[in-house]
């Protein structure tokens, strides 16, 4: 099991009253909802989803390594973008080997080195390593950036948002805002006092 899955899956999120925030996550999921009949593939998630919460909505989960579940299940990832599936749609594909190129590639910008120079690390031209990213994690270098950003504003709620903004890596606040804004649906000051966009039933 730990040649594709990196442990226990967390399902990230926020919890306000009745209400759940997802978080925006690049990472892929292998879930087992205690109400399914059997086991669903949760693709990356580009945007936040709010829901309303149940008491009874219990599962267990695991987390594909990063490009794993694009070699697991025989697909290019980005065919289950903000897509929720059932593992018996695609029939798991064993044993493919993992590119090597895409945990490089992962390691190197998750440690601050730009897509042009990661591309160069690699001996890829820039075009390759988006085309091959894309099919392996779902998404692009940079959207994959962006949703890491985003997480770290949410998993730092006790810090002051312009301290925030350089922990994260953004040019400055103002950058830091539209691109909260854009991936979670609200400012990230009006995030925290509780302004969240309106639930869906949770499915």
């Amino acid at each position: 099991m730990s040649t594709w899955f990196s442990g226990p899956g967390v399902i990230r999120h926020h919890v306000r009253g009745t209400t759940a925030m997802e978080h925006p996550d690049p990472g892929t999921l292998l879930v087992w909802p205690a109400d399914a009949p059997g086991p669903v593939v949760m693709g990356p998630r580009t945007r936040a989803r709010y829901y309303s919460t149940r008491a009874d909505a219990v599962c267990r989960s695991l987390r594909f390594r990063p490009g794993a579940a694009a070699q697991f299940l025989g697909i290019p990832l980005n065919d289950l973008t903000d897509r929720i599936v059932p593992l018996r749609s695609h029939a798991p594909v064993l044993p493919p080997q993992q590119s090597p190129l895409v945990q490089k590639a992962t390691a190197l910008l998750e440690n601050g080195m730009s897509v042009q120079d990661t591309a160069r690390r690699l001996h890829l031209s820039e075009r390759h390593l988006r085309n091959l990213f894309t099919a392996a994690l779902g998404m692009p270098p940079l959207r994959y950036l962006s949703l890491r950003r985003v997480n770290t504003v949410l998993d730092h709620p006790e810090l002051p948002l312009p301290e925030l903004a350089t922990l994260a890596g953004y040019y400055d606040q103002s950058h830091m805002t539209a691109e909260f804004r854009r991936l979670v649906g609200t400012p990230p000051a009006a995030f925290r006092a509780g302004n969240w966009p309106a639930a869906e039933p949770c499915a």
